[in-house]
This record gives structure tokens, C-alpha cells and sequence, in this order.
């Protein structure tokens, strides 16, 4: 498995927030999507290492109207 790492610079509630994991945990090949409450600007995907998902997941975000940083981890 593969892990990124997603840090909001925009301003996101708990429905926010809940809405975006459940639109990036619809995209094939993922595996798992969590936000820390203490950490409520980041959020950790997990993917399969095979496919280029942090393309798929910049796209998903960007359609949304976000501007998120991505690290691998």
C-alpha cells in the first residue's frame, strides 16, 4: 500500500470534510481515507501502489474547488 498525505489550506467542517473522504473512498483503487479530529486540516489516503491515484485525487479536489498540498508518506 501506498500513503499520501492531503493538507488543507482551506478552512473545512466535520460535513465538509465527511463529504470529501466519501467522494475520494468512490475512486477505484483506494482503500482507506481518515481525518484526525485534533489534525482537521490533513487527511491520510491509503491506495493501491499500483495505480496513480494522487493524479486521480488532485483532480477530485481541485473539481471541488479545494487547493490542497499532497506528500507522499
Amino acid at each position: 500500500m501506498h500513503v499520501i498525505q492531503i493538507h488543507f489550506h482551506d478552512r473545512l467542517d466535520t460535513q465538509r470534510l465527511d463529504e470529501v473522504r466519501e467522494q475520494l473512498m468512490s475512486l477505484p483503487h483506494i482503500n482507506n481515507v481518515e481525518v484526525e479530529a485534533s489534525k482537521a486540516h490533513d487527511m491520510l489516503v491509503e491506495f493501491e501502489e499500483r495505480h496513480n491515484i494522487p493524479m486521480s485525487v488532485m483532480d477530485v479536489l481541485h473539481h471541488q474547488g479545494l487547493h490542497p498540498d499532497i506528500t507522499a508518506c
